[in-house]
């Protein structure tokens, strides 16, 4: 099997980005699947590759591991093919709410369309996604409970676009600040690189982020990255 954690690099990784990687280790390790590092900046305007190289080391220090990578700003051949065969089934229209217009997928499905490219000509989340999880084999989706709305809809997306067998979709809890809002970059939320550049050993910064996911467990004052997934396996 093979599965992927699949950040933005719009802004730095933070311990909402690092508890969907731990899930993705374990439930990887529990499936024996590989796991693939996706660079998801389709959105141009706000991703960089300074925040792709921080997203990595912040990854690399905190002792996650992945087999391969790929970044979707240098798929746009592929995307542009899928493209071109909606098109061909008449399934593309264009919806003009700002000078430039989004162009919506036209679901045949009554689940409700749904854009595929934004108004600045840019790959949206929902079709890049569908596509890369399509072409990279990926058998096995883990992410975060906020995104099981969009099942439904990416899987008619597949569907349309050939795919035969729908991989298995895991979505896991979310963490929460003290607002009561899950963590976000657009919230402000903390980078790890901070504490990285402070000196806190990775295996502190990791039971801090355990002892908030899990605070029904005893978690030691520092436990590494596949200690932290093992304990994950057994929730």
């Amino acid at each position: 099997m093979k599965t992927r954690f699949a950040p933005s690099p719009t802004g730095y990784l933070h311990k909402g980005h690092i508890w969907s990687a731990l899930c993705v280790s374990a439930i990887a390790k529990a499936k024996n699947a590989s796991i693939h590092l996706r660079l998801e900046d389709h959105d141009r305007l706000r991703c960089s590759q300074y925040f792709s190289d921080i997203i990595k080391k912040d990854l690399e220090w905190l002792g996650f591991k992945w087999q391969s990578e790929s970044v979707q700003s240098e798929r746009n051949e592929i995307y542009e093919k899928y493209f071109k065969f909606l098109q061909k089934c008449n399934l593309l229209y264009d919806v003009y709410k700002t000078e430039k217009p989004k162009t919506m997928f036209k679901n045949p499905e009554p689940i409700g369309d749904f854009a595929v490219k934004d108004a600045w000509g840019q790959w949206t989340y929902m079709f890049a996604v569908v596509v890369d999880d399509f072409e990279e084999d990926m058998d096995l989706i883990i992410r975060g409970e906020d995104l099981e709305d969009s099942i439904d809809k990416q899987i008619s997306l597949a569907k349309v676009l050939g795919r035969k067998e729908m991989p298995q979709f895991f979505h896991h809890s979310l963490l929460y600040g003290s607002n009561g809002k899950k963590l976000s970059k657009r919230d402000g939320s903390e980078g790890i690189f901070m504490e990285r550049e402070a000196g806190i050993p990775a295996e502190k910064v990791i039971s801090d982020l355990c002892r908030v996911a899990m605070p029904n467990l005893e978690i030691p004052d520092e436990i590494s990255w596949e200690d932290a997934a093992e304990l994950i396996g057994w929730l």
